[in-house]
């Protein structure tokens, strides 16, 4: 049911107390949690952190609350007039029906909590890049393309692109999610697919204008939906690359990678990593080469100790980027925004 996920980690204080309260708990992903409610479900974003589809034993501080905040921002301010997944409280109606479950789970914690209507998500990654780079970059070099289109040659990396390109993958079950030509996905879900695509386009170019404008660059991002509707995670760190615009200018400048205000450093941390396994007679190098569907591997992983310095830095750069977007710390957006008695 869900990730592979480090015993250690596994559980917390609210998931233990959702149990004894006879939640039923319908989904553990990576980072959240999914529960059955009458009609809806309950969505807990934990503090757990994965990279390339391992789930790492380590926690970051604030990291949950920091997700569930930045996906009601964004789906009650700039993209209010987008279809989305939200249910408002009956109680409070400016408020997430969260809200509404105080009175039967009191030590519910609202601050990582959100009640979503239950939708039938697409089996995609709908992957937009206004920049070019990541897992597509070194298929471009080789190509010229990416997601099965023709781009001008000799792009540096990071380059900024007149137009959001639409890179999709597959979201599979277990595995490395898949990447797919953007014709495969449209030739698949003909004039539906195509209004699908559109409106996600749309919600990003507007999200990336909405950054610009407070000197922060949305690089690409991972949106997931149902048609007419999106839903799951919306431009957070874990979902999006975000960087800095002025540093994004001097890195294209220097010629180096921008220094991201995600989850970057975790993956930087995992591609040095020295494995004991070997391909080709060579120990491989990194997390990424590592099959999260090898038991192995996975419980190889699962014993690794992220340094104390990596995690004070991804919460100090998930911070940074709530307060940079919203303008209010996490405090007072709990407080203030989400009606919260912090």
């Amino acid at each position: 049911m869900g990730a592979k996920i480090p015993i250690a980690v596994k559980e917390t204080e609210l998931s233990l107390y959702l149990l004894r309260k006879m939640m039923m708990l319908t989904y553990r992903g990576k980072t959240r949690d999914m529960y059955a409610l009458l009609k809806n479900f309950l969505i807990v974003a934990t503090d757990r952190i994965s990279i390339f589809d391992f789930v790492l034993n380590a926690l970051i501080p604030y990291k949950g609350e920091v997700l569930t905040a930045m996906v009601h921002f964004w789906l009650n301010t700039v993209l209010k007039d987008f279809p989305n997944h939200l249910v408002f409280s009956n109680k409070y109606p400016s408020q997430n029906a969260a809200m509404d479950l105080l009175s039967q789970f009191p030590s519910l914690d609202l601050k990582r909590s959100l009640v979503v209507k239950a939708v039938d998500i697409l089996p995609y990654e709908f992957i937009f890049r206004h920049h070019l780079g990541g897992s597509v970059f070194k298929g471009y070099q080789r190509t010229g393309t990416a997601g099965g289109q023709k781009l001008p040659p000799n792009l540096p990396k990071w380059s900024r692109l007149m137009v959001p390109l639409f890179t999709p993958s597959t979201k599979e079950e277990s595995g490395h999610d898949e990447n797919i030509n953007a014709s495969s996905f449209l030739d698949n879900h003909g004039e539906e697919g195509r209004e699908l695509v559109g409106m996600l386009q749309r919600a990003y170019e507007r999200v990336y204008a909405f950054a610009k404008e407070r000197g922060i660059l949305v690089l690409d991002t991972k949106l997931e939906a149902d048609f007419g509707i999106i839903a799951d995670e919306v431009f957070t760190p874990d979902s999006s690359r975000f960087c800095d615009e002025k540093d994004w200018e001097q890195a294209m400048r220097d010629g180096r990678e921008p220094n991201f205000l995600d989850k970057q450093v975790v993956r930087q941390w995992g591609e040095k990593i020295i494995t004991p396994f070997t391909k080709e007679g060579e120990n491989i190098i990194g997390l990424k080469g590592l099959d999260p569907e090898n038991k192995e591997h996975v419980e190889w992983v699962h014993q690794l100790k992220l340094p104390e310095e990596i995690i004070a830095e991804t919460t100090r750069r998930y911070l940074e980027i709530f307060e940079r977007l919203t303008g209010k710390s996490l405090p007072e957006y709990q407080k203030f925004n989400m009606g919260i008695i912090i």
